[in-house]
C-alpha cells in the first residue's frame, strides 16, 4: 500500500508539468514521529510533565530539521544526460547517468529510479553521493525481464537523508525509447535458407595448381594456358558463405524469436551475412554490420505475431 501511494505521488508530480520542482513528503517513519509527538504533547498537558513537554520540543524541532535538510540534500541536483543501452532478456545491463550541482555541499545518498516494464533494477535501494562543482558518473544496474520497445518518459531522483523521516524527489523528462532484445537460446527450431548470391562467391586471393579432369572450366586460367600450353586451374584461398536467411514462420512465437536471436549473433560473429523474415511483416534483406546487427535484433524485440 505505501509503495502504491509513492508511485501516486510519483505520478502527480510527473504529470504536474512543473520543471524539476521538488517534492517532500514524509515516510512511514515520519508519521510514526508525528504520532509519536502528538501522544507526548497530549500525555505532557494531561499530567502537566514539563520533562514530557521538553522532550516532545526536542523531538519536533529534530523533526523539522530533518524535513528542511532534506529538502536541502536534493536542491540543486541536475540531470545532464542519461544512456539507458538496448540489451537482451535475462541479461544485466547498466544505465548511465551524468549528474551536476549548484549545491556546494553536494549531495548524500541519492537514489535515481524509474519505471519500465521491461526492466528493473537489480538494486532497488542503491544509492549514490553526488560532488559539487563536477559531473558525477552514476551506473544503476538493470535486469532485463522481457522483450519488447518501450519508452523511459521520466528519470526519478530522490532521497531519505538524514533520519529517513521524509522523502524528497524530483523528476527529469527524457523520453527516452528503450529496446529489449528476445533471450539468445541456442534452441535451434527456426529455419535458415541460403541466398544465391549472384555476384562472384570466391574470394580474389588464389594460386595456381595442375588441371585435373573434372575440374570447374570456369577456373580454368586461359591465359596461363595461351602463355604455357599447360591446362592450370586457379585455386581459390577463401571462400565466402553464402548469405542466409532466418525466418519466423511457426510457433511458439517466443521461443522461435530466442533461436533466430542466437543465430543472429553466432552468424554475425562470422562475418556471415544473414537476413530477416517474419511472418508477413518483416522482410530485411542479407547484410553484415553493426548497424545491420542492432535493426534486426530491434525488429525481434517490437515484433507481434
Amino acid at each position: 500500500m505505501f509503495r502504491s501511494l509513492r508511485s501516486f505521488f510519483y505520478n502527480r508530480a510527473a504529470n504536474s508539468g512543473r520543471k524539476h520542482p521538488l517534492y517532500i513528503v514524509p515516510t512511514l517513519d515520519g508519521l510514526k514521529v508525528i504520532a509519536l509527538n502528538i501522544t507526548l504533547l497530549v500525555i505532557g498537558l494531561v499530567y502537566a510533565n514539563n520533562y514530557v513537554l521538553l522532550f516532545n520540543f526536542v523531538l519536533f524541532c529534530l523533526f523539522l530539521g530533518s524535513m528542511f535538510y532534506t529538502h536541502f540534500n536534493l536542491s540543486g541536483v541536475r540531470l545532464e544526460s542519461i544512456q539507458i543501452p538496448s540489451f537482451h532478456a535475462g541479461e544485466d545491463s547498466s544505465a548511465i547517468l551524468h549528474f551536476s550541482s549548484s549545491n556546494a555541499q553536494g549531495h548524500y545518498f541519492i537514489r535515481p529510479y524509474f519505471k519500465s516494464s521491461l526492466v528493473r533494477l537489480n538494486h532497488f535501494k542503491e544509492t549514490f553521493p553526488i560532488r559539487p562543482d563536477e559531473t558525477t558518473v552514476v551506473k544503476v544496474s538493470l535486469k532485463g525481464i522481457k522483450r519488447g520497445q518501450d519508452t523511459i518518459k521520466s528519470v526519478y531522483i530522490e532521497t531519505l537523508f538524514p533520519f529517513n523521516f521524509f522523502r524528497c524527489f524530483t523528476f527529469f523528462n527524457i523520453n527516452q525509447d528503450i529496446f529489449i532484445f528476445p533471450e539468445r537460446s541456442n534452441l535451434n527450431i527456426h529455419e535458415e535458407v541460403e541466398v544465391t548470391d549472384s555476384r562472384k562467391e570466391d574470394g580474389d586471393d588464389f594460386y595456381l595448381r595442375d588441371y585435373v579432369p573434372g575440374d570447374s572450366l570456369k577456373r580454368v586460367d586461359w591465359k596461363k594456358l595461351a602463355q604455357t600450353n599447360k591446362w592450370y586451374t586457379r585455386q581459390f584461398q577463401a571462400h565466402i558463405p553464402s548469405p542466409i536467411m532466418l525466418i519466423l514462420d511457426k510457433t511458439p512465437v517466443e521461443d522461435t524469436l530466442k533461436s533466430i536471436s542466437f543465430s543472429i549473433h553466432n552468424l554475425h560473429q562470422q562475418n556471415i551475412k544473414y537476413g530477416l523474415k517474419l511472418g508477413d511483416s518483416v522482410l530485411i534483406a542479407p547484410e553484415n554490420s553493426p548497424r545491420h546487427l542492432t535493426q534486426c535484433l530491434r525488429e525481434l524485440a517490437r515484433y507481434h505475431a
